[in-house]
């Protein structure tokens, strides 16, 4: 069932028909199967994270149309995250989906590079995204793992099995 997926699963559900943003490289445990897309955009925001078929760009000013993008899957370091988002909102087509991979820590660990939840959660509602789905995985390091909606006037559709409580049943 679609619940079940991770949000990674559930970002590349019915994938065909659509255009991708690849922002950054993700950790070495997720999934990235890039075949089957409409339109593929993979930018490096930084020299190290550069391969072949991918644009070197400031993720804080993508060069990209407005609403380009129906999903998104961002792994960069959020160093601006109001400038980032705010950005990722733009080039994200209405009802656009996205994952993002954020490198998360323990409320102890006061020295580590990475979010809690809590602050991350303000940043995304400050860009108007609705959060969908939040686990924490490792990958290796733990990381945020947040499925997105873009907040505007429409809904997503997330594509995969229908609830079998929700399917229509004819009646004699």
């Amino acid at each position: 069932m679609i619940r079940d997926a991770t949000p990674v699963e559930r970002l590349f559900a019915g994938k065909q028909h659509g255009r991708l943003l690849v922002l950054g490289q993700p950790p070495e445990k997720v999934p990235l199967n890039l075949d089957g897309w409409e339109h593929i955009a993979c930018v490096a925001a930084s020299d190290g994270e550069i391969r072949p078929g991918t644009v070197r760009a400031d993720p804080h000013h993508l060069p990209f149309h407005e609403a380009l993008f129906d999903k998104a899957l961002l792994s960069a370091p959020l160093v601006q995250p109001r400038l980032m988002l705010r950005e990722l909102w733009r080039v994200l087509s209405p009802a656009g989906l996205a994952v993002l991979i954020v490198r998360a820590r323990r409320p102890w660990h006061v020295k580590d590079i990475g979010w809690l939840r809590e602050p991350l959660q303000l940043r995304l509602d400050e860009a108007m995204f609705e959060v969908l789905d939040w686990r924490v995985e490792t990958l290796p390091e733990r990381h945020h793992v947040v499925l997105v909606a873009k907040t505007d006037w429409q809904k997503p559709v997330l594509v995969g099995a229908a609830d079998p409580a929700m399917v229509p049943r004819l009646v004699n």
